[in-house]
């Protein structure tokens, strides 16, 4: 009788664990806020699937993205240039499900920051300065603000540069004085304001999105997506994000621009 019992435990589990979903995310942030910037949507997603949502990240980009591509994450939230060094990586493992909407329209901007009071106050005073990226792989704090440094031909002036893993790190570390300048989303750059000046700003870029992986049940991916449609609460999207207003359709085709930057980044490393 006891083994019995011990056995219906085990089937209960494995049915409970096969129930649940994982959804991965890109920390733009230390994990624990993102995790919390998230919470509200992954709670109406629970509601709405009637199915236990586990937040999960990686260790950093490389590593989550690889979740994203092996399919640990059964879907999650990505930003552009992840999303498409995922596509490389393997094209068949990811759908884009929705894009993330918010007052601009689908947009959202990279912009180049300097201390408050600080005398670099242009893209053009940026010689003989330490500059900070994020990630390598990050779209707004690597990839769209390299190509403006390349463009407007100061990557060569810099003293040196380095990467610091996230958007808010390298917001903090600017303010520290230990960076002059740096590269960051313009959210946060806005939620650092006080301390913060912004002294270029990037052309539209798609936002981020959320993904499905293409092992997932198609018929609870659609699912998704059109629950995602129908999310208009804007205490959960300004959780996401505080510009947030929802969600859209979005097409592969809309990050070929951001294919394009990042090729010629590539081409200049």
């Amino acid at each position: 009788m006891k083994a019995l019992f011990i056995i219906i435990l085990l089937l209960m589990s494995h049915i409970q664990a096969s129930d649940r979903l994982i959804f991965g995310a890109i920390s733009t942030v230390e994990p624990k806020i993102m995790k919390k910037h998230l919470a509200p949507l992954l709670k109406y997603l629970e509601e709405a699937t009637g199915r236990e949502i586990e937040f999960q990240t990686g260790y950093d980009y490389y590593s989550t993205i690889e979740k994203f591509v092996d399919g640990t994450f059964d879907f999650g939230y990505i930003g552009p240039a992840p999303y498409l060094r995922a596509k490389e990586i393997n094209p068949d493992a990811l759908s884009i499900c929705a894009g993330l909407q918010n007052r601009s329209g689908d947009y959202f901007h990279s912009v180049i920051v300097s201390k408050k009071g600080s005398s670099i106050v242009s893209i053009k005073d940026l010689k003989d300065v330490s500059f900070a990226f994020g990630s390598p792989a990050s779209t707004l704090s690597y990839y769209v603000p390299m190509q403006m440094l390349i463009d407007s031909k100061v990557i060569d002036e810099i003293d040196h540069y380095d990467f610091l893993g996230r958007h808010d790190r390298v917001a903090q570390y600017i303010i520290m004085g230990k960076y002059d300048a740096g590269a960051i989303k313009e959210s946060v750059a806005l939620k650092y304001a006080s301390y913060l000046q912004i002294i270029a700003r990037s052309e539209d870029i798609p936002d981020f999105m959320i993904v499905v992986s293409n092992k997932m049940d198609k018929a609870l991916a659609l699912k998704i997506q059109q629950v995602l449609y129908d999310l208009k609460d804007p205490e959960i999207l300004g959780s996401i994000k505080a510009s947030a207003t929802g969600f859209s359709p979005r097409s592969d085709s809309d990050y070929d621009n951001l294919r394009r930057i990042m090729k010629k980044v590539s081409m200049y490393e």
